[in-house]
């Protein structure tokens, strides 16, 4: 291809590019706004395989939607969490600090994530408070070895999302390693974008530089 037809492709694919994920901030709505997607996905996409030809009239029903809104904001920590284990291990080897400080950098950041959402219904008072503890235990249990594979982290915390989904318990019994590898699927989708989208140097001097 000539060279002048390289360039025009360049400036119109970067007219529709996505933002580059290269500062705290971007991190922060990169984590928050992907954590949101991968438990909402795959609670839906759950509940339309179980419900089948039924699942419209299902999202008709008070009942359901909320369970489901339930549902989304209990596994909403576990996604977080795994979603900064993807991001600390990408960014732990370009990070010129200890590890330490890469690990409360992200906490930090978790706590003014979840700063900014309200106490959801019927959960204890403590809820967000023991999402940052959950997360620190993560970061901490990851940061004891080398980053784990993009796909295996939500082995940690897939029993957790799938014990709150919208189903009841008997329905969905024999259902975990479905819903396991479809946590597994999106968490890899994600983890593609992250790579293609992030300055992970950058990151690494923003966070802890």
């Amino acid at each position: 291809m000539p060279s002048w037809r390289m360039s025009l492709w360049s400036t119109v694919k970067g007219l529709f590019a996505p933002e580059p994920v290269a500062s705290r901030d971007q991190l922060r709505e990169f984590l928050a706004s992907r954590a949101a997607f991968l438990v909402q996905k795959s609670i839906m996409e759950y509940a339309q395989a179980r419900a089948n030809m039924m699942f419209s009239t299902l999202l008709s029903e008070p009942a359901f939607l909320a369970a489901y809104e339930r549902s989304r904001w209990a596994s909403y920590p576990a996604a977080y969490s795994m979603l900064t284990e993807m991001a600390e291990g990408l960014i732990r080897p370009h990070a010129i600090q200890p590890l330490p400080e890469l690990h409360a950098a992200f906490v930090e950041l978790a706590r003014g994530v979840f700063a900014e959402y309200p106490l959801p219904p019927g959960q204890e008072p403590n809820f967000w408070q023991a999402a940052i503890e959950a997360l620190d235990h993560d970061l901490g249990a990851a940061g004891l070895g080398p980053p784990k594979p993009v796909h295996a982290i939500p082995d940690a915390r897939a029993r957790e999302i799938f014990d709150h989904l919208p189903v009841h318990e008997i329905l969905r019994q024999h259902d975990f390693i479905m819903f396991r590898n479809t946590l597994r699927f999106h968490m890899t989708e994600i983890g593609t974008e992250f790579t293609e989208r992030a300055d992970i140097k950058g990151l690494a001097k923003a966070l802890v530089g």
